[in-house]
């Protein structure tokens, strides 16, 4: 009930009676640091806070401040009626977006809330994730009290050969992980709040990697070129119009063809050069200055930990004031760059907001201009040996991939219907009849399918099963070399098994994914499920996941052709504790980690293709197999 209706004051007796009933200020002894809250409510009383019915912005230093301290007190609460309490009592009195961040942070990070479902955030705040005309449509559906479904297209027109791929990164269900990756993993998240996320710096380079690499899969499968990385000094080829409205501040900015980034007020566009230079020297040097004046080696396996943190720029960075914060501030200067001195008063564009950044095309641009640079990191490492990669005794024999279609290591892509709640986008009032009002939108899925892993083994072992899938040819249609496929390899999989000795058929079902995630449960599925005592309870459920249905690229109706690669490793070199292969829990590993464990695999994230490959016999081993697969797509599913 606290995320419904986020733009009214709530019609749930029972967060009203506790929002009328109890002030935090009256009860600081329910805080682990009172002082804390007492701080809060000085400001908050003297109206040094940011009203409701107004924009939330994280990047905006200010607002983040305030998300910041009412996450903190929310953390600080000593239990958990008090958590509600005092959640309540934020929902109806602060900024209702800031409540939705700093609430659904601290639900992902309290450890009396892990497990708990929370609705996707296209259903909490669906301005942000639906054009306007829908939101239009909704709003006279409303008035008229006629129940409706809304059909909602993709930005752009064909005309627009970027707008061929917006099912992508326009998805609602990518948009819903992407809010939830930066929610899991908070880039002001301090150490001292107690909760160790474990290999920060990694992921965020590993996360975004991945959806570089999978945007490209998706060019290709629509006949189009890989992208460009975005320059400081270069236009921005591509223009983009979102289509999407705040709910007071009009519509997210529209940004034309071939502009040029422009200073801004706090930061300059010679600033942002900076900060890429400074952090290409440490790379070619091989170490980092922290803030202290040491030296830091980055020259080794672990130093990718270390460059995310610098790169993006967390809390953790060793010397944020001297590497500054490319990533952070580069989202800034591209959502900025159509009024950038404030000229003409424009809200903040969807480069500023985790939930709409991926429906900007060149978001996938600007991360390629990151990745690049984590490139030239992980190319400045030495390839792997031989050793590095073999599991003795083990071989990879033959893959295959069933289930996808009528044909054996051939899968099917189609697009379906899907539709939700357009509820908390309404104003609503006490007594006035509800109207079910919802978004229809055409998703991508796939036909589910079966790996099938043939592998012979010297003797008992547990292993680590490791997929992944990349194009195999060009745009140009030349065929790539490993060392070149590599950077676009997707981590489809990853998981531990028995392997006996003799022959072995592992089977794993791509519903199983390490990668991926399940939808999350609607307002009304939550509501029917609760009432019906059926909501399954998972202390390891997250909500940080790439969507399950998105699992492959799109392919072409005459298909694209891709290498799934196979590779078995030692569990016991890779595991990065003492722990038995059955305590993993996989539920999003590859690409969401582990919210508050260690990560339990040593490997680097990525391996065996986060290293450059020289020599394709070095490379091959026994313990590793591509077998080509062809993806189609059905456009008369």
């Amino acid at each position: 009930h606290l995320l419904e209706n986020i733009h009214d004051h709530s019609f749930d007796d029972h967060v009203r009676d506790a929002a009328d009933h109890y002030n935090p200020g009256d009860h600081l002894g329910d805080y682990e640091h009172g002082d804390h809250v007492q701080h809060y409510l000085e400001h908050f009383n003297k109206g040094h806070h940011l009203e409701r019915d107004h924009l939330f912005n994280l990047f905006d230093p200010e607002h983040r401040r305030e998300a910041v301290e009412l996450f903190e007190i929310f953390m600080d609460c000593k239990s958990y009626d008090t958590f509600f309490k005092t959640a309540a009592w934020a929902r109806e009195h602060v900024n209702e977006l800031l409540f939705v961040y700093s609430y659904t942070v601290a639900l992902l990070n309290r450890d009396d809330t892990q497990g708990l479902h929370i609705p996707p955030m296209y259903e909490i705040n669906p301005h942000y994730f639906t054009t306007t005309d829908v939101i239009q449509a909704a709003y006279s559906a409303k008035m008229k009290q006629h129940d409706t479904t809304i059909d909602m297209h993709f930005t752009g027109t064909k005309v627009n050969p970027e707008q061929w791929v917006a099912y992508y990164g326009e998805d609602i269900g990518l948009n819903n992980h992407h809010f939830h990756w930066h929610a899991d993993f908070p880039f002001w998240w301090k150490k001292e709040y107690g909760h160790e996320k474990d290999r920060k710096g990694e992921l965020f380079f590993y996360a975004h990697h991945m959806l570089t690499a999978r945007f490209e899969a998706e060019r290709l499968s629509n006949h189009l070129p890989e992208i460009d990385p975005l320059h400081w000094d270069k236009e921005i080829e591509q223009g983009f119009s979102p289509h999407t409205t705040y709910r007071r501040e009009g519509e997210f900015p529209f940004r034309p063809d071939h502009m040029h980034f422009h200073d801004l007020p706090f930061v300059t566009v010679n600033d942002m050069k900076n900060m890429e230079h400074r952090i290409e020297a440490a790379i070619a040097l091989g170490y980092i200055v922290d803030d202290h004046g040491n030296h830091i080696s980055i020259n080794d396996t672990h130093g990718i930990e270390v460059l995310g943190e610098i790169m993006e720029s967390s809390a953790c960075s060793k010397n944020a004031h001297y590497y500054g914060s490319l990533h952070n501030l580069a989202h800034v200067m591209l959502s900025r760059v159509s009024d950038p001195e404030g000229k003409y008063d424009l809200p903040p564009g969807v480069m500023e907001h985790f939930e709409t950044a991926t429906r900007d095309p060149s978001f996938f641009r600007l991360h390629k201009y990151m990745d690049n640079i984590f490139k030239s990191h992980k190319d400045s490492l030495p390839p792997y040996t031989h050793e590095e990669l073999d599991f003795p005794g083990v071989s990879v024999e033959q893959v295959t991939v069933t289930g996808g279609s009528h044909h054996d290591n051939e899968l099917h892509t189609f697009f379906e219907d899907f539709e939700f709640d357009l509820n908390n986008a309404l104003d609503h009032g006490k007594g006035i009849e509800e109207v079910k009002v919802h978004a229809k939108v055409k998703r991508l899925n796939h036909n589910p399918f079966t790996y099938n892993i043939k592998v012979q083994s010297d003797k008992d072992h547990v292993g680590v099963v490791r997929i992944f899938m990349a194009p195999e040819y060009s745009y140009y249609g030349t065929v790539f070399t490993h060392n070149q496929e590599r950077w676009l390899m997707v981590e489809m999989d990853r998981f531990t098994t028995k392997l006996h000795k003799g022959s072995n058929v592992i089977t794993r079902k791509s519903t199983e994914s390490s990668a991926t995630i399940p939808d999350s449960l609607s307002f009304d599925q939550l509501r029917h499920d609760v009432e019906a005592g059926t909501l399954e309870y998972n202390k390891y459920h997250r909500h940080c996941g790439h969507p399950q249905r998105l699992l492959l690229p799109k392919g072409s109706v005459e298909g694209i052709k891709f290498d799934v690669f196979v590779m078995v490793t030692d569990f016991e070199k890779d595991k990065a504790y003492d722990h038995e292969h059955h305590e993993v829990h996989e539920n999003s590993l590859s690409y969401c980690g582990t919210l508050h464990e260690v990560y339990p695999d040593n490997k680097p994230m990525g391996f065996p293709f986060d290293r450059r490959i020289d020599d394709d016999d070095v490379f091959h081993t026994h313990n590793m197999h591509f077998q080509e697969v062809v993806v189609k797509h059905e456009p008369d599913h």
